[in-house]
């Protein structure tokens, strides 16, 4: 089994992927899953990950989110998880092209404004070389 190839006491290369189901607000919710930005740490230290992305689609629109994780809760068998917890900010439609090349996101002015809460839990961390890399 790959686990069993850490050593859990040093600080190691990893990410996370994480999920949570925002709030209900305005009929509808929204799924903020991804990954984490890889950091070293262990799962008994205070480590945290960066994380940012763009919400599940529900009427034609999506939420942006970023934020930073809880620090590393230690699981018995070895591991470690995070806890996420934040909000999606206001609802944008798809992305559009602007005249200098880049993408930007354009607020759809004809739905309701708003944002939603959300919290979760990050998986076991992945990506870890096996000993001796």
């Amino acid at each position: 089994m790959f686990f069993s190839n850490i050593i859990w006491n040093e600080r190691q290369q990893h990410a996370h992927y994480f999920y949570a189901q925002s709030v209900e607000k305005e009929g509808h919710t929204h799924i903020i899953d991804g990954f984490t930005f890889s950091v070293n740490g262990r799962n008994d230290d205070d480590h945290f990950h960066y994380y940012s992305g763009v919400s599940s689609e529900f009427n034609k629109h999506k939420h942006r989110f970023y934020g930073k994780t809880g620090p590393a809760k230690p699981l018995k068998n070895g591991g470690h998880y995070h806890e996420i917890s934040g909000r999606v900010y206001f609802n944008y439609t798809e992305p559009i092209k602007n005249d200098t090349g880049g993408v930007v996101y354009s607020q759809n002015l004809a739905q309701d404004v708003h944002d939603h809460t959300f919290k979760g839990t990050t998986s076991r961390g992945i990506g870890y070389f096996p000993k001796g890399w």
